[in-house]
C-alpha cells in the first residue's frame, strides 16, 4: 500500500484516462450513496416490524451512519496524502459493500444499527482519497467539472435508492415473505437492504484492476519533509485562514444539513402527507432525483466556469450562494403545497438547486489547499458537514415531528420550519464568506507560483 506502488500513472497521464478514473470513482460514489439513502424509502415498514420512533430511525439514517462515517475519515484522510488511494478506495469499498447487505439480515434495532456503522466506517475511506486522486488528475481550472462530473454520484445513487428499491418492495409485497436457504424469512425492507448491497464488492474489485495511482502534483513545497505533515499543522494551517474556512465549513454544513434532512424524509413525507405507498413515491421522486440532480450538478459546474470566465475568482463560492436564493424558498413551500403534484414540481426544483452547487463545494476547497494536505482538509471537511448533515439533517426533522409538531402526519410542517431554521442561516455565511475566500485564492495562485489569480484560476 505505499505511496510507491508500481502501478502509477505518468507523469501527464492522458484526458481519457483521467475521465476514466472519474468514471470509476463516480460509479463507486453511486453506489455508497444508494446503499446509504435506501433506508430513506423503507422507514414505515421498519418502524413497523422494529417498534420504533421516527427519532430512532433518524439515528440510522443519520448519527449511526454519520458520526462513524466522519470520524474514521480523519485517519483515512491522512492516510491518503501519504499512501496509495487506490488501495484505501479497493478495501474501504469492499467493507462496505459486506455491511451494507448485512442491515439486509438483520433482526433488531441494535443489528441494524451496529450494521450502518459498519457502512460509515467503510464508506469514510472513498471521498478524501478520491479528492485527493482527482485534484492530481486534472489541472487546476478543470477541477471544478471533474468534481462536479463525480458529484452526479450524489443524485443518481439516491434515486436509484429511490426507484430500485420500489420495485423491490413492490415485489416483496406481492410475494411476501421471501424464505432464503440459512437466512429464513426476509421481510421486504430487509431485501431492499440485502439486493442494493452487493454491487459495491464488485466496483471495489474493478477499481484495484483498473486504476492507477496517480503521481501527486501542486505540492507547496517539495521537501521530503512536505510529505509528513502532521493533522496539527494542517489545522493550524486552516487556523491561519480561519475566517475563509471557517466560513465554509459552518455554512456549508448548515446547506448539508438542509439537504441531507429534507430528502432523508421525502419518502414518509409522500406517504403520510399524499397516501402514496413506498413503490409509488419510489417511481415518482427516483427519476425527478436523477434527472434533477444530475441536471443540477452539471448546470452548476457550467454557471461555475461562466462566472470565473468574467473574472470571478470566487466562482465556486458564488454558486453556493445563488443555489440558496432559490432552494429555500421551494424548500418551504413544497411541503405545505396541498396538491401532490404541485408538491412534487417544487421538490423537483428543490433537487436542481440543491445539487447545483456539490461538484463546485468540492473544488472551492480543494483550490485554496495545498496538495500534500488536501485529503486530510477533505477528512475535515467531510467530518463537519457530515455530522451536521447526516447526523443532525435528519434527526432534526424527526425531533421537529415527535416533540414539536407530536404527531407524524405533521412531517410536513417539520420539513418546512427545519428549512427555514438551517437553510437562511447557511446562505447568510457562506454570503460573509465571499471576501476572505477570494483572498484564499489569490494566495494559493501565489505560493504555486502562478502570479495574481485570474479567471483561469477556477
Amino acid at each position: 500500500m505505499a505511496g510507491n506502488s508500481s502501478l502509477k500513472t505518468p507523469a501527464s497521464p492522458s484526458s481519457a484516462y483521467s475521465w476514466y478514473v472519474v468514471f470509476v470513482l463516480t460509479l463507486l460514489y453511486i453506489v455508497s450513496f444508494l446503499d446509504r439513502t435506501v433506508i430513506s424509502l423503507v422507514i414505515d415498514p421498519l418502524k413497523a416490524d422494529l417498534g420504533v420512533t421516527d427519532t430512532q430511525v433518524s439515528l440510522l439514517s443519520g448519527l449511526a451512519f454519520a458520526l462513524f462515517y466522519s470520524v474514521i475519515g480523519i485517519p483515512v484522510g491522512r492516510l491518503a496524502d501519504r499512501r496509495s488511494r487506490r488501495w484505501i478506495i479497493g478495501i474501504g469499498a469492499t467493507f462496505w459493500g459486506v455491511m451494507a447487505s448485512l442491515c439486509g439480515i438483520a433482526q433488531t434495532y441494535a443489528q441494524l444499527f451496529f450494521a450502518r456503522v459498519g457502512l460509515g466506517i467503510g464508506e469514510a475511506t472513498l471521498m478524501p482519497s478520491a479528492y485527493s486522486m482527482i485534484s492530481d488528475y486534472f489541472p487546476r481550472k478543470k477541477l471544478p467539472r471533474a468534481y462536479a462530473v463525480m458529484m452526479l454520484g450524489a443524485p443518481i445513487g439516491s434515486g436509484l435508492a429511490f426507484v430500485v428499491g420500489g420495485m423491490i418492495m413492490s415485489y416483496a409485497e406481492n410475494v411476501g415473505v421471501v424464505e432464503f436457504p440459512v437466512l429464513g424469512e426476509i421481510r421486504s425492507w430487509q431485501l431492499v437492504f440485502l439486493i442494493t448491497g452487493l454491487p459495491g464488492i464488485a466496483l471495489a474489485l474493478w477499481a484495484l484492476l483498473t486504476v492507477r495511482e496517480p503521481l501527486r502534483t501542486g505540492l507547496m513545497q517539495t521537501s521530503r519533509e512536505a510529505k509528513q505533515l502532521s493533522l496539527r499543522a494542517v489545522l493550524e494551517f486552516a487556523r491561519g485562514r480561519w475566517t475563509t474556512y471557517g466560513t465554509l465549513l459552518s455554512g456549508m454544513s448548515l446547506s448539508a444539513m438542509f439537504t441531507l434532512g429534507y430528502f432523508g424524509w421525502i419518502a414518509p413525507f409522500f406517504v403520510r402527507t399524499h397516501g402514496l405507498d413506498e413503490s409509488e413515491v419510489g417511481s415518482l421522486f427516483g427519476p425527478v432525483a436523477i434527472i434533477g440532480g444530475v441536471a443540477g450538478v452539471l448546470a452548476g459546474s457550467f454557471w461555475c466556469t461562466w462566472l470565473a470566465k468574467r473574472g470571478r475568482i470566487d466562482a465556486p463560492l458564488r454558486t453556493a450562494v445563488h443555489s440558496l436564493w432559490i432552494a429555500i424558498p421551494c424548500g418551504i413551500a413544497a411541503p405545505l403545497a396541498g396538491d401532490v403534484d404541485l408538491s412534487l414540481a417544487l421538490i423537483a426544483v428543490l433537487v436542481f438547486f440543491l445539487t447545483f452547487p456539490q461538484g463546485t463545494n468540492v473544488a472551492a476547497f480543494q483550490l485554496i489547499t495545498p496538495n500534500e494536505m488536501r485529503a486530510q482538509v477533505s477528512a475535515v471537511f467531510l467530518l463537519i458537514t457530515n455530522v451536521f448533515g447526516l447526523g443532525l439533517g435528519a434527526t432534526t426533522v424527526a425531533l421537529l415531528t415527535d416533540y414539536v409538531f407530536g404527531a407524524p402526519e405533521r412531517i410536513n410542517d417539520s420539513l418546512a420550519l427545519m428549512t427555514a431554521l438551517v437553510a437562511i442561516p447557511s446562505l447568510c455565511l457562506l454570503t460573509l464568506g465571499l471576501k476572505p475566500y477570494r483572498a484564499s485564492i489569490e494566495e494559493a495562485e501565489n505560493w504555486l507560483g502562478r502570479g495574481p489569480a485570474g479567471a483561469d484560476s477556477v
